[in-house]
C-alpha cells in the first residue's frame, strides 16, 4: 500500500471543536445561563471562557485560538488533509469541568453533549462525538454517559486531574467505570492546560509571572502519567477487564518509559504489594489501552519499539493553536516507521479502539 492510499483512510483519533456561544445561550439550561456568557476575546485576542465573571484559563496562551467552525467547513478540512473521519473532543467545555462546581459542571456536560450531537448529525460518517461527563458526581456521570452514548457518542471523555481530591482509582468511580464498560465504548482521558490544580499549575501558573508555555509542556504528559498510574496501577483495569482506555494529546514516547517504571515497582518485593494487580502494569496496557501521537514527532519510532505500533493512534489536535494542518504528511515524513505500522497508526488502531463502522469510500 503506497502513502497516498494510506492517507485516504487516516482517522483523526483526537480532533477538537471550538464551541459556539449558542452552547451557553441555547443549549445550557436556563437556570445556569446567568453564570456564563460563553467566550470573550482578551487583549491578546485569545478566546477564553467566562464563569462568574472570571476568565478561564487564568493564564492564557499568547497565541490566538481559532473561532468556531461550522461542521460543513470541518468536512472541507478533512478532505484537504485526506482524513477519513475525526473523533471530536471539547475545548471550552473541558475547561468548564474544573471551573464549575458539581451541579454547574454537570449542566455544562449535558449542554455540550446535546450541542455536539446536533453539530455532528449531518455528517455522522465523518464527524464523531465524544461524550463529556463531570466526575464530581460519579453516579451522575454514569447516567450522562449512558444518555450521551444513546445519542451517538463513540467514547466518554474525562479529565485526568483529581476531582474533589479524588484520583481516578477512587472506589467511588467503580459504578461509573462499570457503566462505561457495559456501554462498550472507550474511556478517553484528555487534559486541557489551564487548571491551577494540574501538575504545573501551582509552580508555573498562578504565582508571580504565569508562563503558559511551561504549563503546556508539563500538563498534558505529566497528568497522563498520573492518570495511567491510577487507572492501571490502582487496579481499575484489573477490576474492569473489558474497559478500553485511551490517553490522548500527550504524545506517545512517554509510555514505554512509564510502563517500565511501573513494572519495576510492581516487581519489588515490598512496593509491589501496594498495587492490587495480578499482571504487570504493561500487560494491562497491552490488553486495554491506547495512546495518541503528535503527527510530526520524531520519537514515534521509539514508542513503536517500546509498546508496539498497535498501541498508538494518529491525532491532529486540530483546530487548536499547535495544529496548523498537514498532519498526515507530517506523520508520513517521520523516518523509521514501517509502511505496515503507518497504516496501523493512521487508521486501523483508531477504528478498532472506537469500534467504528465507516462506509467505504469509492
Amino acid at each position: 500500500m503506497d502513502a497516498r492510499e494510506t492517507e485516504r483512510f487516516a482517522i483523526d483519533a483526537d480532533g477538537h471543536v471550538i464551541e459556539g456561544d449558542e452552547l451557553f445561550t441555547e443549549y445550557l439550561e436556563p437556570a445556569w445561563r446567568s453564570r456564563t456568557p460563553g467566550h470573550v476575546l482578551d487583549w491578546r485576542g485569545v478566546r477564553r471562557l467566562i464563569v462568574d465573571g472570571q476568565v478561564h484559563p487564568p493564564f492564557p496562551a499568547s497565541i490566538s485560538i481559532r473561532k468556531p467552525m461550522e461542521a460543513a467547513d470541518r468536512i472541507k478540512v478533512l478532505d484537504k488533509e485526506l482524513i477519513r473521519a475525526a473523533v471530536l473532543f471539547p475545548s471550552g467545555a473541558l475547561v468548564a469541568m474544573y471551573a464549575c462546581e458539581a451541579p454547574f459542571a454537570a449542566a455544562m456536560a449535558r449542554a455540550y453533549n446535546n450541542w455536539i450531537a446536533d453539530y455532528v448529525a449531518p455528517h455522522k460518517d465523518r464527524l464523531l462525538a465524544t461524550a463529556l461527563v463531570a466526575l464530581h458526581d460519579p453516579d451522575g456521570a454514569a447516567a450522562e454517559a449512558r444518555r450521551a452514548v444513546a445519542k451517538g457518542a463513540v467514547a466518554v471523555a474525562i479529565r485526568p486531574n483529581p476531582c474533589l481530591g479524588r484520583t481516578l482509582d477512587d472506589p467511588l468511580y467503580d459504578r461509573f467505570y462499570a457503566t462505561v464498560q457495559e456501554l462498550g465504548v472507550p474511556l478517553a482521558v484528555h487534559e486541557t492546560t489551564g487548571d491551577p490544580a494540574t501538575a504545573a499549575g501551582e509552580r508555573y501558573g498562578i504565582r508571580n509571572e504565569p508562563r503558559y508555555v511551561f504549563n503546556h509542556i508539563i500538563s498534558h504528559a505529566f497528568e497522563q502519567m498520573f492518570a495511567s498510574m491510577s487507572i492501571i496501577g490502582g487496579g481499575v483495569l484489573e477490576q474492569f477487564p473489558r474497559l478500553k482506555v485511551g490517553f490522548f494529546e500527550a504524545g506517545c514516547s512517554w509510555t514505554p518509559y512509564w510502563l517500565s517504571r511501573m513494572d519495576e515497582h510492581f516487581a519489588h518485593r515490598r512496593l509491589g504489594s501496594q498495587m492490587p494487580l495480578k499482571m504487570k502494569p504493561s500487560e494491562y496496557f497491552e490488553r486495554q489501552c491506547l495512546v495518541s501521537c503528535d503527527p510530526g514527532d520524531h520519537t514515534i519510532p521509539l514508542a513503536v519499539a517500546g509498546i508496539g505500533a498497535n498501541k498508538i493512534a494518529f491525532a491532529t489536535d486540530y483546530p487548536h493553536f499547535d495544529s496548523e494542518g498537514g498532519a498526515v504528511k507530517a506523520f508520513l515524513d517521520v523516518e523509521g516507521i514501517a509502511a505496515e505500522d503507518q497504516r496501523k497508526i493512521l487508521a486501523d488502531n483508531a477504528i478498532a479502539f472506537y469500534g467504528l463502522k465507516l462506509p467505504v469510500i469509492a
